[in-house]
């Protein structure tokens, strides 16, 4: 992706990934996160998941552990990986967050992306 598709990007993605995130559906479907936004996540599968399934997700960011996040989301993308178990990037939209939710995950992207642990 360009720089100036990232520029133009409503909310700014982590440049760091986490482990801890489920769907509700199926907890061990989902195998780790490989970035997140205000916006969405772009996480990992070992198995293809259609386009516009709606997925429950739980989510424990590193800096809130004590604490998960909940979300509603559709399935936007879903693309080989071709990396070892995880073979699929699934990039989840989500429909439903709630403001407190919404804020901690803007609150984690951008201490990530200042380099503040």
């Amino acid at each position: 992706m360009s720089q100036d598709t990232e520029n133009q990007r409503k909310y700014p993605r982590s440049k760091t990934g986490f482990r801890k995130i489920q769907a509700k559906e199926d907890t061990h479907l989902l195998n780790h996160v490989d970035n997140i936004s205000g916006n969405g996540v772009l996480c990992h599968t070992s198995q293809s998941i259609p386009v516009m399934t709606k997925m429950s997700l739980a989510m424990e960011l590193p800096t809130l552990e004590d604490r998960p996040i909940e979300a509603e989301g559709i399935v936007v993308r879903c693309d080989p990986d071709g990396k070892g178990e995880d073979a699929f990037k699934v990039a989840i939209l989500y429909t439903k967050l709630s403001d407190e939710d919404h804020q901690a995950i803007r609150q984690y992207v951008d201490q990530d992306l200042a380099g503040v642990s």
